[in-house]
């Protein structure tokens, strides 16, 4: 099954939102993971983000640098998007997952579940879910 992001959806368009509902900070250290990741880096360095991080969902990222959140942007298959939850569960407190989850929102619970999140809001309108892990809701409560 290919879960891709539909040729409208451009991230840039979203980042002050993204960046408000995460409560991130003024400067924050975002991560972006996704097939075509360049227009988001590129604005969140513009919007003034301290530090962005791009991962590609197929290949291997060896390092666990911390951020503050981590954006996942598109994925091209369900297993892709299980390796994504997992690479921004170990690098940010807060995940943003964009687009194509509104194609499989009825499945991200499990895939959640099985990275150790918590689904937080889902926004069919803007096809944006955050997530969180099991512990920082729990802290919260």
């Amino acid at each position: 099954m290919r879960l891709t992001e539909p040729p409208s959806c451009h991230p840039f368009r979203s980042i002050e939102h993204v960046l408000a509902m995460s409560h991130a900070g003024a400067e924050p250290h975002v991560v972006v993971i996704g097939r075509d990741a360049l227009p988001a880096v590129l604005a969140l360095l513009r919007h003034g983000c301290a530090s962005v991080r791009s991962l590609r969902p197929d290949a291997a990222a060896p390092d666990c640098e911390r951020a503050d959140l981590a954006w996942i942007l598109d994925v091209e298959s369900e297993r892709e998007l299980d390796d994504a939850l997992r690479a921004a569960h170990r690098r940010a407190p807060l995940i943003v997952l964009e687009g194509a989850a509104c194609r499989f929102c009825r499945e991200l619970p499990r895939y959640a579940e099985r990275a150790g999140l918590d689904v937080v809001s889902f926004d069919h309108v803007s096809q944006r879910v955050m997530l969180a892990p099991h512990t920082a809701l729990a802290m919260a409560a």
